[in-house]
């Protein structure tokens, strides 16, 4: 789907959508679980569907109710599951060491996109302790054998989905476990989340000095009914609107207290200089002089096109780094981002694990593509506020990875879309 996408006068409020990072999470406990459970899932999207169907073939009973699911965890798991993970990492980095843990005889499959991403530190950690894998990349991805106990080896600056995925999976297992990590830990909150919600079906992690150690033998048993949070993420399109935006641009919904490290947007926001007012659960950001600032993103990967464009239209020079993981996303993001804002009239430069932007007044406008990245077509069209001509987005769906209703909350501030 191609669109052309316009602004005018954007303002109003937006409700924040709920935090996929959260979902997938809370429905792997929940299918772990030794109970039934539901899970407050207000609004859904194609990864969270590809977690609930892989889970469905593992052997779980998850049914789609209103606001959420409920969810009949596994009681024997299926042999020979087909697991579709379509395009979501998370579905794919955190079940597979979970069919291991479970001795599943599995196949999964998914997009091109998803295969060509690079496993090798998860993958040679599960071929270590005792499971047979097709070869990386191939699909379907065949697994087999029983994962076991030990002392797991992983390098903490490439995808923190593989720590999240080992501590999901290794309570299963009868003997402790523990996770050294070779490097620093970045996106650390999105593993601070994991051990959160583990903590929320009574299986407790322990960090030490260097990883973490995770018990055997646990059972998973949710403490209630669950209440996913909203997320951050996406919510930072609409707050970076509202900084160009003279009327004002709401969210609501928002967690302040969150473990989402993606909340930093609301410190960034207003180091530019934006107008920016926190009430309880409601965040409003409106427009001000807007100046360049440094930004290190190796807690914020997802923030990085939006603060890219944020930075095209700020005073001075701006530096993006620690952030060479982004070449490892749907897309190189740091390519693509690149890509459509220069595409737009922005002056920006890639380097090896940054960029470096220096802001103008208005960009241009013209035809971007979203290289099939959900964070690259919501980006273009945020920026369509400060194009004095129109944004064409080629493969605007994929927004529908994370956040389907996107188009229609940017029509409600004010976006004008037209299907080309």
């Amino acid at each position: 789907m191609d669109i052309s996408v316009t602004v005018k006068n954007p303002g109003g409020t937006v409700k924040a959508i709920t935090s996929k990072s959260h979902a997938h999470r809370h429905l792997i406990c929940s299918a772990l679980s030794d109970v039934p459970n539901f899970v407050e899932v207000t609004d859904t999207s194609s990864d969270i569907n590809a977690t609930v169907q892989c889970l469905n073939s593992l052997g779980a009973n998850i049914t789609a109710e209103k606001n959420g699911f409920y969810i009949n965890p596994i009681k024997t798991v299926r042999i020979n599951a087909l697991l579709d993970c379509n395009e979501s990492a998370s579905t794919f980095r955190f079940l597979l060491p979970v069919t291991c843990a479970l001795g599943a005889k599995s196949s999964f499959i998914m997009k091109k996109g998803l295969s060509k991403r690079p496993i090798t530190p998860l993958y040679n950690q599960l071929i270590g302790k005792g499971c047979t894998l097709s070869l990386e990349g191939t699909v379907p991805f065949l697994t087999e054998g029983q994962l076991k106990s030990g002392i797991y080896q992983l390098p903490g600056d490439v995808s923190s989905q593989y720590i999240s995925g080992l501590l999901l999976a290794l309570p299963l297992l009868k003997n402790k476990s523990g996770i050294l990590l070779t490097s620093d830990l970045q996106s650390s909150g999105y593993v601070d989340m994991t051990a959160d919600v583990m903590n929320q079906y009574n299986v407790k992690i322990i960090k030490t000095e260097k990883g973490f150690e995770v018990p055997g033998n646990a059972t998973y048993t949710p403490t209630g009914n669950m209440s996913i949070e909203k997320d951050w993420s996406n919510a930072a399109f609409f707050l970076c609107a509202g900084a160009f935006s003279e009327r004002a641009i709401t969210v609501t919904g928002l967690n302040i207290h969150s473990r989402q490290t993606d909340k930093t947007i609301i410190d960034i926001l207003k180091t530019t200089g934006a107008y920016v007012t926190v009430n309880k659960d409601t965040v409003t950001v409106k427009k001000n002089r807007l100046n360049a600032t440094d930004i290190d993103a190796s807690q914020i990967p997802d923030l990085v096109p939006v603060l890219a464009l944020l930075a095209a239209v700020s005073e001075g020079t701006t530096n993006i780094f620690n952030a060479k993981r982004l070449k490892l996303k749907e897309s190189d993001r740091l390519s693509s981002t690149c890509d459509m804002l220069k595409t737009l009239g922005a002056d920006i430069t890639e380097k090896p694990d940054s960029l470096v932007i220096t802001g103008k007044e208005m960009l241009n406008g013209g035809t971007v593509c979203s290289h099939n990245d959900h964070r690259i077509a919501m980006t273009a069209a945020i920026a369509s506020i400060v194009c004095e001509n129109a944004v064409i987005i080629k493969e605007a769906h994929a927004v529908n990875k994370s956040y389907p209703a996107f188009f229609r909350d940017f029509a409600s501030i004010g976006g004008i879309t037209e299907r080309i």
